[in-house]
């Protein structure tokens, strides 16, 4: 044999055991943790009971003003409580109602009243305002809005 092919045959031994070397060790040696199931049950077990407890900020009462083709003037009158993703953020729910009036003027004033009269307008407004003031918000903050009360007329 030539020495090319001697060299070529070493280097090509060299990267097999290596190969080799590199699937043993991972197989073998690099073997995760085993998971803890009890207490990764009590840790999802204590997040359902802390989510489960997070009550809802009730916010003012609110009119807002509908498009409407006619000349008859159309409103929405509406009662939200919002529902935050932690409890420490009810605060923050509290001292932004600005920003969740804005929104819900913003986004109603663009819907008609027959939108509105749906569950798929109710549903489609409690999207479109969750998303905008998470935005506004910087993070998410509303998990859920309720309506206790929603009056087109």
């Amino acid at each position: 044999m030539g020495s090319v092919q001697k060299i070529l045959l070493i280097i090509n031994l060299v990267v097999v055991v290596a190969g080799a070397g590199l699937v043993y060790y991972s197989h073998n040696i690099l073997k995760p943790k085993p998971t803890d199931q009890v207490a990764e049950a009590e840790s999802l077990k204590n997040s359902a009971v802390e989510q489960s407890q997070v009550k809802s900020v009730p916010m003012k009462k609110f009119v807002v003003n509908l498009h409407s083709r006619g000349t008859r003037l159309r409103y929405l009158d509406v009662e939200m409580n919002i529902l935050p993703f932690h409890d420490d953020q009810a605060a923050l729910i509290k001292a932004s109602e600005y920003i969740f009036k804005d929104v819900l003027i913003e986004i109603a004033s663009h819907l008609s009243p027959d939108d509105l009269d749906t569950l798929s307008g109710k549903i489609l407004l409690e999207n479109k305002i969750k998303k905008q003031v998470n935005a506004k918000l910087g993070e998410p903050v509303v998990k859920q809005i309720y309506f206790s009360g929603f009056i087109v007329q």
